[in-house]
């Protein structure tokens, strides 16, 4: 049945069939695997295929079964979703609600001609699962889209009148490999070194297990995610149309998401350690139902000149980017965190002594160069860990910073990777001003900011600063709901 688009009832695109059958096949192999890999399976390779094709007879009819009683009806006002399986579903979604409506292509949408509708609700519950998923013939999802877009955003472009708009910032195929090698954060990098040396030790050792551990320790902590890093930003293209931001990119999977500038909750540039040091840092935003499955932060630029990526912010959130001259966290709020690294060290040197005192135990029949070996090792970690909590605490003391502009806030927070974030007051849920017993000893606190974000709540914790100062936070934001400045019906 093809959907009416002139009543605006639609339906999944019967490939959605396809879909569930794919993944109940790698499932159902999976299970066979494990059956035939018992040395009686020999004999019952008739059972075994008579449940595998029951198992696939019943998926398809209850996948038919589902898609045919699965409706999409768009009003003026709202998107209705109805479902009449066995259980009944009647799922209405508004418009004004909508954080972003996405279109995915991925491989199996290639194949069969078709796009994904995604879309996305301003809510943290679930706020990385779109409320609502439509798979249309490309030409018929790339029309409803433009309808939806002069409903929800106000826009009247299409997605033809897109593609000739000019993107903000040119992004290259050679800047999306750079960001996915640099542009993750340090500690993430530090273990995938520690799993190669690992690797390297175990290679040379001729154990087995532990350079296999080391080798899949060390492809999903790096080369997957390097990976998923490049296919998921080639071909990348921002750009904004009034209030409407769009974002493309992809290469196997491509991806359009657009959003209300009104939505963003706050923007941030973060910049990890060996982007920094070549001048480099990346954009991001807090857009809540922007975020992917992968409970990625939506990415408004790649790795790029840290020159660059402000003056992209500038044209893109003007609302929130404010003039700063900034308060630089006190020399006095160095001293609690001294106190609080020395009692780390402590701990961590006092096992690694542990570690050398016990040695004759677990080194009892190893040969004297691996014995030198992982002594070594362990010396250099009983050195190097101390000295890295006391630099984190040094360059935590030399960024952190804190101002207040008119509708937002900045924290730059961070040690090794740093972060400059923009929060709009409207956005924040509560905020808290801590100080500890050594914080409260020499006048200093930190603020703890709650609101919603891409992937659910989220808690950003300033440096060290007087609490009179971080108190005007929650006093501003206090302020504006008394004298009308706070506006709900600004953020539909």
């Amino acid at each position: 049945m093809q959907p009416d688009e002139s009543s605006r009832t639609f339906r999944n695109h019967p490939s959605v069939i396809v879909g569930y059958m794919l993944s109940t096949v790698l499932v159902v192999a999976v299970i066979a695997w494990g059956m035939l890999r018992d040395t009686d399976a020999s004999g019952k390779l008739t059972d075994i295929a008579l449940i595998v094709g029951a198992i696939m007879v019943v998926v398809f009819l209850w996948s038919y079964f589902y898609w045919k009683r699965t409706f999409y009806i768009f009003t003026d006002t709202e998107l209705h979703v109805t479902r009449t399986a066995i259980a009944k579903s009647d799922k209405h979604i508004q418009y004004t609600r909508l954080a972003s409506v996405n279109v995915t292509r991925t491989l199996l949408n290639r194949v069969f001609g078709t796009s994904t509708l995604t879309f996305n609700v301003n809510s943290s519950m679930n706020a990385t699962a779109a409320e609502a998923t439509l798979v249309l013939k490309k030409d018929m999802a790339d029309r409803l889209r433009s309808q939806l877009n002069s409903l929800i955003f106000e826009k009247s472009n299409t997605v033809q009148d897109d593609v000739l708009v000019q993107t903000l910032v040119k992004v290259s195929n050679e800047d999306v490999i750079m960001h996915a090698i640099l542009g993750q954060p340090t500690y993430q990098a530090l273990f995938g070194l520690l799993m190669l040396f690992y690797a390297v030790v175990m290679l040379f050792y001729d154990n087995s297990g532990g350079l296999i551990t080391a080798v899949i320790l060390l492809v999903f902590s790096e080369v997957v995610p390097f990976i998923q890093a490049i296919l998921k930003y080639y071909n990348y293209r921002i750009f904004r149309v009034g209030d409407t931001v769009t974002v493309e990119s992809g290469l196997i999977t491509t991806t359009r998401s657009s959003f209300k500038i009104n939505k963003v909750n706050s923007v941030r540039i973060r910049e990890p350690l060996l982007a920094r040091i070549i001048g480099k840092a990346m954009l991001e935003a807090e857009v809540v139902g922007m975020a992917s499955d992968e409970n990625n932060v939506p990415l408004l630029c790649p790795l790029k000149r840290k020159d660059e990526v402000r003056r992209l912010l500038g044209e893109l959130a003007p609302e929130l980017v404010f003039e700063s001259e900034p308060e630089h966290q006190p020399r006095r709020a160095l001293i609690p965190m001294l106190i609080t690294d020395v009692v780390f060290a402590a701990a961590v040197i006092a096992v690694f002594l542990g570690l050398l005192f016990t040695a004759e135990y677990y080194l009892d029949g190893m040969s004297e160069t691996w014995a030198l070996v992982i002594r070594a090792t362990e010396a250099f970690f009983a050195v190097m860990i101390p000295v890295l909590i006391f630099g984190h605490s040094g360059l935590a003391q030399r960024h952190r910073t804190f101002d207040m502009g008119k509708d937002s806030f900045m924290f730059v927070y961070g040690g090794y990777d740093t972060a400059t974030e923009y929060i709009n007051y409207d956005k924040v849920q509560y905020v808290d001003v801590t100080s500890g017993p050594l914080q409260r000893a020499f006048g200093v606190a930190s603020c703890s900011v709650h609101m919603m974000s891409s992937v659910g709540y989220k808690e950003i914790t300033s440096g060290l600063f007087p609490p009179e100062d971080l108190e005007k936070v929650s006093e501003e934001v206090m302020a504006r709901i008394r004298d009308g400045r706070y506006d709900y019906r600004r953020y539909y």
